[in-house]
């Protein structure tokens, strides 16, 4: 004998069941996008907080920047207070340190090509020399170094015909040479014969300055690990012990004239050009300012670069992000 109603409380109790299943499921989804939102907005706090720390660490590096190059008898001197590296200072939940370093004191890769006057960049066959010599002096292979160089004037020039071991639009796949000016020292990652572990020896010692020039290295705020710098200027005529001994032997108050560096004995008998001599000076005009600030567990890089000409403060490029 069936009881009545018997089959339709059996149905009414598995839509029940599983209605619960479903109302379960979604209160566990809401409860993860709960809590995804709330680390999302936890790490957006922290992040625009780091902001705030590091903006305030760029400004006070530019006033102190500003005030010594109010004194240029002694703001670029050896013995500069901004020249002794990292500052630090504890903050709420971390450490924010600051540097401020002579930005004309690096290689600069823009200076692979020089305007044609038409709108065109032409390789420059001397500075793809020097930039070899740089990298050979950082323990790069011979082999390495003349690719990454012609593949580095490549990626700048206007031209499509690539020069010996360089590389143009055919050699990636994924995208094509740049055609002008470098930004940043980072674009060398997209070069085919630069490795990570190529760009960590090179990434001190190479920029982008926006101009398509060598920039005057400053001998008087050279520091003696910027060696391979001055063996470039003196295409690898010069050796290490030779540049770490001028700069450690040079005057506490630095060279008082630029011939005064000229006169020295080992630097005379280079018998040095115009082009050496004007790869060289006493003053400085580009200065990078490099903010780390670790905050909550998390780590946020700011670099900006100043442009200080005329006795004027002017900042061209900034960049923040955070480091995994």
């Amino acid at each position: 004998m069936r009881v009545p109603g018997h089959k339709e409380s059996g149905a009414s109790l598995v839509s029940a069941l599983m209605l619960v299943t479903v109302m379960a499921s979604l209160a566990v989804v809401l409860a993860g996008d709960l809590r995804f939102a709330q680390r999302r907005a936890t790490n957006l706090q922290v992040r625009d907080q780091a902001y705030w720390y590091a903006l305030g660490a760029r400004e006070f590096s530019e006033t102190l920047l500003q005030r010594a190059m109010a004194e240029p008898e002694t703001a670029l001197r050896p013995d500069a207070a901004w020249l002794q590296g990292e500052r630090a200072f504890p903050i709420d939940r971390g450490l924010l340190t600051g540097r401020i370093r002579d930005g004309n004191n690096c290689f600069n890769l823009n200076s692979l090509v020089t305007p044609d006057g038409q709108g065109n960049w032409l390789a420059v066959p001397e500075q793809a020399a020097r930039f070899e010599i740089l990298m050979r002096a950082l323990d790069i292979p011979t082999g390495a170094a003349s690719r990454i160089a012609a593949q580095a004037t490549d990626w700048i020039d206007t031209d499509t015909r690539p020069v010996a071991s360089g590389g143009e639009d055919g050699l990636y796949a994924a995208y094509r040479t740049g055609n002008t000016l470098m930004v940043e020292r980072e674009e060398l990652l997209s070069l085919d014969a630069v490795t990570p572990d190529i760009y960590r020896r090179l990434a001190d010692f190479v920029c982008t300055r926006p101009e398509a020039a060598p920039v005057p290295l400053n001998i008087n705020t050279l520091q003696a690990e910027d060696w391979p710098l001055l063996s470039a200027v003196f295409d690898g005529e010069l050796n290490r012990t030779a540049i770490e001994g001028i700069l450690l032997e040079r005057p506490q108050g630095g060279f008082a004239s630029i011939e005064a560096f000229w006169a020295l004995d080992v630097v005379r008998e280079t018998d040095p050009d115009a082009n050496r001599r004007s790869a060289l000076g006493l003053q400085t005009r580009y200065f990078d300012i490099e903010i780390d600030v670790v905050h909550a567990g998390q780590v946020f890089v700011l670099s900006t670069l100043i442009d200080y000409s005329g006795g004027t403060l002017r900042r061209i490029t900034q960049s923040y992000g955070s480091i995994a």
